[in-house]
């Protein structure tokens, strides 16, 4: 582009110098040529140009091109003009005034076309909600006006005497005045777009309007030289025509980006110039008539006329505008009523919000005459594993068909909220039915397994009903706090159930309640709410010797009783505090076995057993970074043993596999927990490097006489399963020394339990540990080699694990 317009302005620098230089009749003829060529190859370039782009790039281009064509003919005539009359001025160009009009509207609806923006996201949203075009007709409007009204001002003032001293027929006039308030009109259609719109390439617009100034100063010498009555011209008045085409030619080789402008608030002035601008106009206008009639007495008939014109198209501007004001109108209180919409309503759901739900809870209260009625919340069991699993646009689809399913079963004056996540909120107060029986139905219908990712899933929903009377008073943020409390009560009791509300439900025990307390206790912010790691051994059940040791998490709170580690574990999952809990037991582990190491106590040699959930994306996960952090530490990888359980039923092994496998890679050892129960899953003994199963406390149970013998075929096959594959087996829930007897003699010679004694802190295991092994609880010491987990070592029993 650059070379291009280098090659212009050498050629323009030529022309110029020939025009002085050379005689005047040989000047005219080199500059008309000049004219004629720079008009011909502008347009074959703004057609070819136009041929190859797309979009509104395209329509500008073509449709100026083909405008100028007819221009390029009359610059031929005017060549041959020349040849002929030399410098004379031109009289009576061959083009008539319609073709004149017609030229100058095709130019200025290729001028419209050009690609430009909105200034501000408004006007844009209006342009493309409608595919309205209105700015068309507003700034065709507003040139006619403006140039309308500065021609009547130069008529008067200037022409029209010099016209009169002269003698001039105005007939002759037609054309060249036609031909110069075209290019004004151009003019101003440049201005206004780089002024009102926002041009998509404003060098393209520069490089246009400076052409048509160029030409447009140009024809305004022709016409004061005719009404000066002057009868030749410089040939350098041709060198600027040629000067205005070669800008237009070097605007159309630059191209124009399909991609719009980024929005910006449009600034007040300018909406008020654009506004005021054809009324300021039409003002100096209709001021100089004023003055004309004054001085005069009378006004020209040419200035009746121009009056009239632009009266006429002023009226059709205000109408225009009074049409936008009303679509602009029709759309603030559309998007007023959308906006009250989004305020009060889930946008993903469509059902009411968190804030229309109190407020219609409020406005309950407040009616007195409204009766009894019930507040339920209800949450999605597992809805978690349902995003982690299947991705978070499965979750909006189950979110979405459960908002249609409450919607479709409450009663027409029920409402339905969606207060956040995958919790919902009903107001039932529509009457006549049992608010109980109400929550059951809905309860029925949630349970109805639907289709996500192409695959048929079911649905728990877990529900907590309060009745209220609002004869009582009661608040709304109590009765909304013993929803909660008995919707968590219900997924407490084991998820899918439906809890009504009762007064022993509000204790420090409640769901929220421990939800927070535990949420303080990883930070260590308050030193009555501490989370602590506690140890059990895992025991050679021959020779009653600690070989590996199980972690478990201890909640101290005060006076309150600690949790056992399953609902611990369950809570923090449902408080999404799975893996910092997780994060918290690893750091704790490492500790506790460093510090046991520098005392040299045999326990740092002992691996240690740590749940972990694979019911979920283990990447980037504290369990995935467990092999650097005891790289870390200093620590060998064989110290942890990540004992794998799922509290969501069949797990979906595929996502987490990966990042076990990898682990397994690094000699992390994996153990599956609950075999042989209802949680377990035999892909995982082929799909991650299992070296290790636990066996669920049904199978380690002695049970009564009529289930004995079934419980011992299990287990047997699964001992049997387990020495094929060379796994370790142990057994858990020993709580009788009968029962360690009958494991270790069935082949299953490791166990845990409530028999190996409380958890303890890992400095006092081995202590109990010792005492045990030395014949406590009615066990004696058996023979048998040793069982090393640390050092992977198998014993010689076809049966016994490493």
């Amino acid at each position: 582009m650059r070379r291009i317009s280098s090659v212009c302005a050498l050629y323009l620098l030529l022309v110029t110098v020939c025009s002085f230089v050379l005689p005047s009749r040989v000047g005219a003829v080199i500059t008309a040529c000049a004219n004629a060529i720079g008009c011909l190859v502008a347009a074959t370039c703004l057609v070819w140009t136009g041929w190859r782009a797309r979009g509104a790039d395209r329509r500008w281009r073509l449709i100026t091109g083909l405008a100028a064509v007819p221009l390029g003919l009359t610059s031929v005539w005017h060549v041959r003009w020349a040849f002929d009359h030399g410098s004379a001025v031109a009289v009576n160009p061959p083009t008539a005034v319609d073709a004149a009009l017609l030229i100058v509207a095709l130019s200025l609806a290729g001028l419209l076309t050009f690609p430009t923006d909105p200034l501000d996201s408004l006007d844009r949203r209006i342009g493309a909600s409608q595919n309205a075009h209105r700015w068309y007709v507003i700034m065709v409007l507003d040139s006619l006006v403006v140039v309308g009204a500065v021609a009547l001002l130069v008529w008067s003032t200037m022409l029209k005497s010099l016209a009169r001293a002269q003698h001039i027929d105005t007939s002759g006039l037609v054309s060249y005045v036609v031909a110069t308030i075209g290019y004004m009109i151009l003019l101003s259609g440049v201005v206004l777009l780089s002024t009102f719109r926002r041009p998509r390439s404003r060098p393209v617009l520069a490089l246009l309007g400076a052409g048509l100034s160029v030409i447009l100063l140009c024809m305004t010498i022709y016409l004061f030289v005719i009404v000066m009555g002057g009868r030749s011209i410089s040939p350098a008045v041709d060198v600027l025509a040629a000067a205005g085409w070669t800008m237009i030619l070097l605007a159309c080789l630059v191209p124009v980006p399909r991609l719009a402008a980024p929005a910006q608030p449009c600034s007040p002035q300018t909406l008020w110039i654009q506004a005021v601008l054809p009324y300021l106009a039409i003002g100096a206008a209709g001021g100089l008539a004023a003055i004309q009639l004054i001085v005069d007495g009378a006004i020209g008939s040419v200035e009746t006329y121009v009056l009239l014109g632009l009266l006429l198209l002023i009226m059709a501007r205000q109408m225009t505008m009074l049409g936008e004001n009303t679509r602009l109108l029709a759309l603030v209180r559309r998007s007023q009523r959308e906006l009250h919409h989004q305020a009060f309503h889930d946008p993903l759901t469509g059902l009411a919000n968190r804030a229309l739900f109190a407020d219609r809870l409020e406005h309950t209260l407040a009616s007195r005459d409204s009766g009894p009625f019930a507040l339920a919340f209800c949450d999605l069991d597992d809805f978690k594993r349902i995003n982690d699993t299947l991705g978070h646009a499965a979750g909006d689809e189950l979110l979405r068909i459960t908002a249609a399913r409450l919607r479709d079963a409450v009663r027409s004056g029920d409402t339905v909220a969606r207060l956040g996540g995958d919790e919902f909120a009903l107001l039932l107060e529509g009457g006549g039915e049992d608010p109980e029986a109400v929550c059951r139905r809905l309860a029925t219908t949630i349970r109805t397994p639907c289709t996500l990712m192409g695959h048929s899933r079911p649905i728990g929903a877990s529900l907590g009903l309060v009745l209220a009377d609002p004869t009582r008073h009661p608040a709304a943020e109590t009765l909304l706090r013993d929803a909660d409390l008995a919707m968590y009560e219900a997924k407490r009791a084991g998820k899918g159930g439906l809890v009504v509300y009762s007064s022993d439900l509000s204790t420090p025990e409640s769901a929220p309640q421990m939800r927070a307390d535990l949420d303080r206790a990883l930070r260590a912010d308050d030193p009555d709410n501490a989370l602590e790691v506690r140890y059990r051994p895992v025991v050679d059940l021959r020779t009653w010797r600690t070989v590996a040791v199980e972690t478990i998490p201890c909640w101290s709170r005060g006076h309150l009783r600690e949790p056992a580690f399953e609902p611990l574990y369950r809570l923090a999952d449902e408080a999404g505090l799975a893996m910092p809990l997780l994060d918290f037991i690893f750091r704790r582990v490492c500790r506790d076995m460093c510090a046991r190491g520098s005392r040299g106590s045999r326990v740092a040699s002992v691996p240690v057993f740590v749940t972990v959930p694979i019911d979920r994306d283990l990447e980037d996960t504290p369990v995935a970074g467990v092999a650097d952090l005891l790289a870390d530490r200093g620590l060998p990888a064989r110290s942890i043993i990540l004992t794998l359980m799922s509290g969501h039923g069949l797990p979906d092994l595929s996502v987490a596999a990966p990042a076990l496998r990898r682990l397994g890679a690094r000699d992390i050892r994996l153990a599956l927990d609950g075999a042989g129960g209802d949680q377990s899953t035999l892909a995982a003994w082929y799909e991650v490097p299992i070296q290790i199963v636990r066996l669920d406390r049904r199978l380690t149970r002695l049970g009564d006489v009529s289930t004995r013998g079934r419980i011992d075929l299990v287990r047997e096959a699964l001992l049997a399963l387990a020495a094929r594959l060379g796994l370790t087996v142990v057994a858990t829930g020993l709580d009788a020394p009968a029962q360690a007897r009958s494991l270790a003699a069935a082949g299953c010679h490791l166990g845990t339990g409530p028999l190996c004694g409380p958890p303890r802190p890992m400095e006092d295991v081995f202590v109990a540990a010792e005492h045990r092994r030395l014949g406590r609880h009615g066990l004696r010491p058996g023979r048998g080699p040793p069982v090393s987990l640390l050092r992977g070592r198998r014993s010689r029993h076809p049966r016994a694990g490493p």
